[in-house]
């Protein structure tokens, strides 16, 4: 989702989560009700899908996968990287049944 940023006579588009993912009072990742982080770096989503670091990149550049930069960081948004991961099994479980 692209959000627009108004800055006077010229206008830019920013990627990234519909809704904040930062605890604005202490600048951390907001978690979800169960304590488990909302953002993850790119190594441990690569370490969670079982491909390089580089894919993750590629998914992310794609916009298969959304990220946030904090500083330095890149973070993917674990919420996005859970629905890529279940539309992945509903294309194959698609094409299991059209068989």
């Amino acid at each position: 989702m692209r959000l627009p940023i108004d800055t006077g006579s010229v206008k830019f588009s920013a990627a990234g989560p519909s809704e904040p993912v930062l605890d604005y009072e202490t600048r951390a990742p907001k978690s979800d009700e169960n304590g488990n982080a909302l953002l993850i770096s790119v190594e441990k989503a690569a370490f969670a899908l079982g491909i390089g670091r580089s894919q993750i990149y590629n998914l992310i550049a794609q916009g298969a996968i959304s990220s946030v930069k904090i500083g330095r960081r890149r973070l993917v948004v674990k919420r996005d990287l859970d629905n890529f991961v279940r539309g992945l099994t509903d294309i194959h479980s698609a094409a299991e049944q059209s068989r």
